[in-house]
């Protein structure tokens, strides 16, 4: 079942799968607001599809709260993306350390198992509490003329502070970090990932790097993740972080440490 959704531009169409999944699309906001969101959608489904996992998504896909559906696309990017890159899902919600699960383990051409974690973290997260109280969160994400401080240093080391706990010491482990901040990490913030990651002062946070010691030496890398659309199809951005103070047995292979996108 095909369905045309009357957007603010073109009138976009969503794929058969998609149609007849989402109909009426019980979104809040304007997603997919053009063409490409809604043909990548169709092929997110049709990934989630093959893989035996789309009764377990379908529902959180559905919900009408716009944060979890891009939190559970987000996985599927990430999952689709590493997929197509030569790290096939060897398995969807594997058991991590503190009876935790991760989002699923990759297996690598080195005949080897990682388990990954994604963590999404959206504009939302960088508003102060009056920008909140003032509805901030139900207006676009970008505003005219409203612009201001971004610490995405801060954003990437609670992405980490939040999931290291299900990292265990005995094997390699990866943490996506799928933003949709405000100046993305993917693109225009190389010296915020520096910060975050290898800072070896004290001066912001109060505390060095999260990889310039050995605080996280559970976690063998960290990589960042942006999906966009600019002259082409909706296009994914993927760089990837290792952990020099990794422990041995949690550090990733170099199949997965070279991938770039």
């Amino acid at each position: 079942m095909q369905v045309t959704l009357k957007m603010a531009g073109s009138p976009v169409k969503l794929g058969s799968r998609a149609g007849g999944l989402f109909s009426p699309v019980p979104w809040t906001d304007d997603y997919p607001a053009s063409q490409e969101w809604a043909d990548e959608l169709e092929t997110l489904l049709e990934f989630c599809d093959s893989q035996g996992q789309l009764a377990r998504f379908l529902p959180k896909l559905r919900i009408p709260r716009n944060k979890q559906r891009d939190a559970t696309l987000s996985e599927l990017r990430v999952a689709l993306f590493l997929h197509r890159s030569g790290f096939p899902i060897a398995a969807w919600e594997p058991p991590g350390n503190n009876r935790k699960e991760g989002e699923y383990s990759v297996r690598t051409p080195e005949e080897g198992i990682v388990f990954t974690e994604v963590k999404s973290r959206g504009w939302e997260s960088e508003l102060t509490q009056e920008e909140r109280l003032a509805g901030r969160t139900k207006q676009p994400k970008y505003i005219e003329d409203d612009g201001g401080k971004y610490a995405n240093w801060k954003g990437m080391r609670d992405c980490i502070s939040d999931a290291y706990s299900k990292f265990t010491p005995s094997e390699p482990n990866l943490l996506v970090i799928a933003d949709d901040f405000f100046v993305s990490l993917a693109r225009k913030a190389d010296w915020q990932i520096d910060v975050a990651l290898f800072a070896t002062h004290d001066r912001y946070g109060e505390e060095p790097g999260y990889f310039a010691t050995a605080a996280y030496q559970n976690l063998g890398a960290v990589a960042v993740f942006a999906a966009e659309v600019s002259d082409f199809p909706v296009e994914y951005r993927f760089q990837i972080f290792q952990n020099p103070y990794a422990l041995v047995e949690t550090a990733i292979p170099p199949s997965l440490a070279s991938l770039r996108a």
